[in-house]
């Protein structure tokens, strides 16, 4: 006579369970690698009549467990040109300058803004008007690519009626 094995409820459940959460783990991180940069409220603003020049701004965040590097952003379908830069402030005056790179550390979110990080738009073929979008990629060190439809936003003035600048 055969003994058969008898697997109790709670045995078959628990083992069910483990293989659910083995394979969720596997897709989350499978997905981490594949998204783990994201760009968030991406702006650029309208050119000032008579220029060729705007700057992109917004939120990159990084959801991986590495520092991953911004190296080169793009203007699709244009000739214009995009480079990284560095607005700081010496001795009361506010420099410009380019940056080979921006690091977005590990789990955290590095914010491109008027007068800090940014991206530059320089050499654009026609002006860019509010409210319509402009085209960009974004190339990081991890291989990573995103494609950026952005919106135009019009500058604001401040109390002297000038524009700001970045």
């Amino acid at each position: 006579m055969k003994r058969q094995a008898k697997l109790s409820p709670i045995f078959l459940a628990l083992t069910l369970w483990l293989g659910v959460l083995c394979c969720n783990a596997v897709a989350k991180q499978g997905g981490a690698q594949n998204n783990a940069i994201e760009a968030q409220d991406f702006y650029a603003f309208a050119t000032i009549d008579g220029t060729n020049i705007s700057a992109a701004f917004g939120i990159l965040s990084n959801a991986s467990e590495q520092p991953i590097a911004l190296q080169k952003a793009t203007v699709i379908n244009s000739n214009a040109t995009a480079e990284l830069h560095q607005s700081t402030k010496e001795e009361g005056v506010v420099k410009m300058l380019p940056v080979d790179s921006i690091t977005i550390p590990a789990k955290q979110s590095v914010k491109l803004t008027p007068g800090g990080l940014h991206i530059m738009l320089i050499n654009l073929p026609k002006p860019l008007e509010a409210g319509k979008t402009i085209a960009l990629e974004l190339v990081f060190d991890d291989g990573t690519t995103l494609k950026l439809e952005v919106p135009i936003k019009e500058r604001s003035a401040n109390k002297s009626g000038k524009h700001t600048h970045h």
